[in-house]
């Protein structure tokens, strides 16, 4: 069945890589330009406004239910306020919550910092076998969550010639796992920013005698800072709300606050999985402006293009 979802997952690949290479996308030249931003009309305006605004309102009726029957005795049947659903997920989630926050806060920065130099790989470099390197990485996302969690214990659950070290049961499976399932996100963020970036621009910092390091870590992450934001916004929230794939490969000693809210809801305890979700929903929240301020930092040395313009 895995097989048979990656057929029109390859096709959909092919048709969008063959697209894409005939155009350019380009739009950051290093050069002023005299375009301007056209006014809309009210009638386009109102109607667009306002299904944002009807949009948004139903997604706020749902967080909103959310906080409301974390409060409630017994969601349902008794609406009496109470804090004892929070007490109660402490107690019973405390050590779900540092594992969450552990395994995600070491497979983000990995996540984006490897996507990023992949989709710089694609896009700025030529060597053999770079079409097969963008293709494999995109087939984690591709396959269900079911089979990668399954495919990932049968590869690492004995020791073999290709890999000696049993993984399964340890903190590094569920890790590499997180890692390279949402990766391909930051790679294509990645490379649909660089492609909207003129590579003279690279070329003038790299003939003014800096090197392709330096070009990159200066010139090139600054301009894509909002897709490197995205990656690592992406990999977060997926680390913390991980369920389909990480299911297979959680244990009693490494275990994610998902599988808790999980249990909560197997056992009818619908206000506690409420209070454990909204207290995820809070972490990624915080987590998210953490990344945006140092994201926000690096997108600073984008003053260094005018100098090169």
């Amino acid at each position: 069945m895995a097989i048979l979802l990656l057929v029109p997952t390859l096709i959909a690949f092919f048709v969008q890589k063959y697209w894409v290479s005939r155009k350019s996308y380009v739009t950051v030249t290093g050069k002023p330009t005299g375009a301007s931003i056209k006014k809309l009309e009210w009638y386009i305006k109102v109607p667009v406004y306002s299904f944002c605004v009807f949009f948004t309102a139903v997604v706020f009726l749902f967080y909103g239910m959310i906080v409301y029957g974390s409060f409630q005795t017994l969601w349902g049947v008794d609406a009496t306020l109470t804090l004892h659903n929070y007490i109660e997920t402490f107690q019973v989630g405390k050590d779900y919550l540092i594992d969450s926050l552990t395994l995600a806060t070491i497979a983000t920065p990995i996540t984006g910092i490897l996507g990023m130099f992949l989709a710089f790989l694609v896009i700025r470099k030529k060597f053999i076998g770079k079409g097969l390197m963008e293709f494999v990485s995109m087939l984690t996302f591709a396959v269900p969550g079911t089979v990668v969690g399954i495919g990932y214990i049968l590869a690492f659950n004995v020791k073999s010639n290709l890999f000696p070290i049993v993984l399964t049961g340890t903190a590094w499976i569920i890790i590499t796992l997180l890692v390279f399932r949402n990766m391909p996100v930051g790679i294509r963020s990645g490379i649909a920013a660089l492609q909207q970036i003129d590579p003279s621009i690279e070329e003038a910092s790299t003939d003014l005698g800096a090197d392709s390091n330096t070009t990159f870590r200066r010139i090139t992450l600054p301009m894509i800072a909002p897709a490197f934001f995205s990656g690592l916004a992406y990999s977060f929230v997926k680390a913390m709300t991980a369920i389909s794939a990480v299911i297979f490969v959680v244990s009693g000693k490494w275990n994610l606050i998902t599988i808790a809210v999980l249990g909560f809801v197997d056992n009818a305890q619908y206000a506690q999985a409420a209070a454990m979700s909204l207290i995820l929903i809070s972490i990624v929240l915080v987590a998210l402006g953490i990344i945006q301020l140092i994201v926000n930092r690096i997108g600073k040395g984008t003053r260094l293009i005018n100098v090169i313009g």
